[in-house]
Formats: C-alpha cells, sequence, structure tokens
C-alpha cells in the first residue's frame, strides 16, 4: 500500500467535507484577520501575530483552532472577557523563572513571549520556568512548545483554572456535572521528519474548539464525547453547548492528568481569566553528553519502518500528518464551511470592512485562490 494525499482524505486525519465547497487562500484569510482584530481594537502587529496563528493552525487542519476562531475572539473582545489593549507584564524575571501578567488581553502574544523567554532562559540556567496568567485564548499550544523545542529545549506547557469562570464544562470520571476545563498538555522536542516531535492534547476527550467546529458544520461526535444536560451520551455538538458536558479522555487518565492541571494552574498560579499557563524548558545541550539528535533520529526512522496495522498506509511521526495537510492546503486554499463564513462576513460587515478579492458565494476552488 502507498500513502496518498488526495481531496478526500489526509493522511492521518478525518476526510475533509469542504473540498469541493469554499477554498480561500491562506493570505487572504490573515489579512482578513488582521483587518477584523484591528478593527475591534487590536494593535496591528498583536492583531497580525493572532491572525497568523489562526491561519497557521487552518493550514495544519487543526480547524478547532482555525478561522472558526475570528468570530469567537470577536465575541470575546465585544463581551470583555478580552481586552484588545491588554499588554503583558513581567511580574516575575528571575534567572530561572518567568511570570508574566497578560494584562487581560490575548494570550497568543503573551504566549509568544513567554515562550521565547523561557526558552532563551534554559539556555543559560539549564532548565527554565514560566507562568502566564490573566490571559485571554491562547489558541494551539502546541505552536509554543514547538518554538521552545526548535531552540533545542525539550517543552511542557500545562494549562487549567476554567472551572471559576462559571461554567465548567469537563466531568470528572464517574461524574455528571462539570468541574474543570479541558487543561491542555503538550511535551516537545527536536528531531524527526519535521525538525520537532510535538504531542498536544486536551485532558478531555475532545478540545472545545473541535466541538465549537462541529457545532457549526453539524459534524456529528464520536461516541463517548459529551452527556447532554441530562447525563445521556450525546453525538450532537449543540447539546454540549445546551448544558452538556465533556468527558475526560480515557476515563480516569484524562480525569488525573486534568485534575493535576487545575491544581497547578488554579492552585498554583491563582485566578484564570481563561486559563493559566505553566511552561517548562530544559536545554537538551546541557542535559546531555553527546549527540543526542543522531539518536532520537535514528530511533524515530526506526519507529516509521515499522509495519502499518491494517486500514493504516504507513506509521507517522506527531507533526507528519498536519505537515501534509498543510502543503495540501497552500495549494488549493482553506476550507471554509457555510456558517464559519456567515459570522465572519457578518462580524466584517458590522465592522465596516470590505472584503477584497473574495467571493463569498463562489463555488470553485479558482474562484477562491486566484
Amino acid at each position: 500500500m502507498k500513502t496518498k494525499i488526495d481531496q478526500s482524505t489526509v493522511a492521518g486525519t478525518p476526510p475533509d467535507k469542504d473540498f469541493s465547497r469554499r477554498r480561500i487562500a491562506a493570505d487572504k484569510l490573515r489579512l482578513l484577520g488582521v483587518r477584523l482584530l484591528s478593527a475591534a481594537g487590536m494593535s496591528h502587529d498583536d492583531a497580525a501575530m493572532v491572525s497568523e496563528h489562526v491561519v497557521g493552525n487552518s493550514l495544519m487542519g487543526v480547524d478547532s483552532h482555525g478561522v472558526v476562531r475570528f468570530s469567537q475572539y470577536m465575541s470575546l473582545i465585544e463581551s470583555g472577557a478580552i481586552d484588545p489593549l491588554g499588554t503583558p507584564l513581567l511580574v516575575v524575571d528571575d534567572p530561572a523563572m518567568t511570570r508574566i501578567d497578560a494584562g487581560g488581553g490575548h494570550g497568543v502574544p503573551a504566549m509568544v513571549q513567554l515562550a521565547e523567554c523561557t526558552a532563551h532562559k534554559a539556555s543559560t540556567a539549564g532548565m527554565a520556568t514560566g507562568a502566564l496568567v490573566n490571559c485571554g485564548h491562547t489558541g494551539r499550544i502546541g505552536a509554543y512548545a514547538e518554538m521552545i523545542a526548535r531552540q533545542g529545549c525539550f517543552a511542557v506547557i500545562i494549562g487549567g483554572g476554567g472551572h471559576t469562570r462559571g461554567n465548567p464544562k469537563v466531568a470528572p470520571y464517574g461524574g455528571r456535572e462539570g468541574i474543570m476545563g479541558t487543561n491542555p498538555y503538550t511535551l516537545a522536542l527536536p528531531g524527526g521528519p519535521t525538525g520537532v516531535v510535538v504531542v498536544d492534547f486536551a485532558t478531555s476527550t475532545s478540545a472545545q474548539g473541535k466541538l465549537l467546529a462541529a457545532s457549526k458544520t453539524g459534524e456529528p461526535l464520536p461516541p463517548g464525547t459529551i452527556m447532554d444536560r441530562d447525563g445521556r451520551p450525546s453525538i450532537d455538538a449543540r447539546d454540549y453547548y445546551a448544558g452538556g458536558v465533556l468527558l475526560p479522555a480515557a476515563g480516569p487518565k484524562g480525569y488525573g492528568l486534568g485534575l493535576i492541571g487545575e491544581l497547578l494552574a488554579h492552585g498554583v498560579l491563582g485566578q484564570a481569566r481563561a486559563l493559566n499557563w505553566l511552561v517548562l524548558a530544559v536545554d537538551l545541550d546541557l542535559l546531555s553528553d553527546d549527540d543526542y539528535g543522531s539518536r532520537i533520529d535514528d530511533y524515530l526512522e526506526w519507529v516509521k519502518g515499522r509495519a502499518p496495522a491494517e486500514g493504516f498506509d504507513e506509521v507517522m511521526i506527531p507533526g507528519e500528518p498536519e505537515q501534509r495537510c498543510r502543503q495540501l492546503r497552500e495549494q488549493l486554499g482553506i476550507p471554509v464551511a457555510d456558517e464559519i463564513w456567515a459570522e465572519i462576513v457578518d462580524w466584517a460587515g458590522r465592522m465596516g470592512i470590505v472584503l477584497p478579492d473574495i467571493d463569498a458565494n463562489a463555488d470553485s476552488h479558482e474562484a477562491q485562490v486566484r
């Protein structure tokens, strides 16, 4: 069997049901994102950073943190949940420790700053720790672990603290009421076919962004993902938003990991605006006594050479499916579902933003990306 990348499936990702529908070039979506967020009050630099993050996620096939977030961010700014002018402030700036207060602003610029600072300090201290508090949504956490890993570090990022926002949405193992947020973990280190290995996962059965996307597209959820408000299993994402809850991933394992995230991010770091974050970076050159990179690459090459299971074309390293999806979407454009696009167009209209060179009613790939 040979691995195929075609218009019905990207290896390692579900079939993309929007391939025959609206596709928009990444550069046009980046520009649109900057215009929207700038109109909402963000500085041009911050808006560009957030837009680049969002569109980059969509290119990788991480649609839960992709263009569906533009409308959400506009709503969060409008409601006051994100201060568009919030500025990150260094509260602790010790040789191996950093704490940043995001000032209520968007989490992407603050987390970029923290990741860069933590990696830099690890290069001299051997290991560095960072904390981010009082921030809005931070997007895809794996992006920041990748930044740290590309500086020659092992990275760990843990989030939590969301239960204090009044409506925790993840149930404990054996329970039916929400007690915490999705409390993601991400781990990364350099090596492999993409240059870095990143493992990024919610401690619940699904990231909330995937439910958000499914609620817009009508896509059914995998069984065992959520319960409705009455504690009954459901595959309709709308039931989650009508008072339902997510379940912990792998039962007690996800529950335990998520609980530790809550204790760290809330118990240690304090009251969260969205989620608080703990960041760790270990400099691998200082930790290892020789060429660790060759051992990592040799092992990953050996892993990729193992026989695939039935129904799979090959064994892939984390990050490869996203890389292949990026290559495909850079050529064909990013698929945007009707309801998601309608929300973006509505926000653009409300903010007086013209949509140049984007035909919202086009049905063909060529009309979208030329």
